[in-house]
């Protein structure tokens, strides 16, 4: 996973969240690649071996990062 840095740059709750849908992924197989940013409340990556993808968002009006995708529900169907 690609990170430019932490301080400014990411919250704490952000960070939680993404290595949230990392762990995930990965229990299910899946190899995530860089993180890209999709708008100001959204980042997402890709696995690299089925292209499946995983998200955060941040709602409007809301604190907390939360974390979806199919990445995270669906196993890995490009690994060996």
């Amino acid at each position: 996973m690609h990170t430019p840095g932490v301080n400014g740059v990411y919250g704490v709750d952000e960070l939680e969240a993404t290595g949230s849908a990392v762990v995930q992924a990965h229990e299910r197989g899946h190899d995530l690649g860089d993180w890209r940013l999709i708008g100001e409340r959204m980042r997402a990556a890709s696995c690299r071996l089925c292209g499946q993808l995983a998200w955060i968002v941040r709602p409007p009006g809301e604190e907390n990062w939360r974390v979806g995708g199919n990445a995270l529900n669906a196993d890995c169907e490009g690994g060996c």
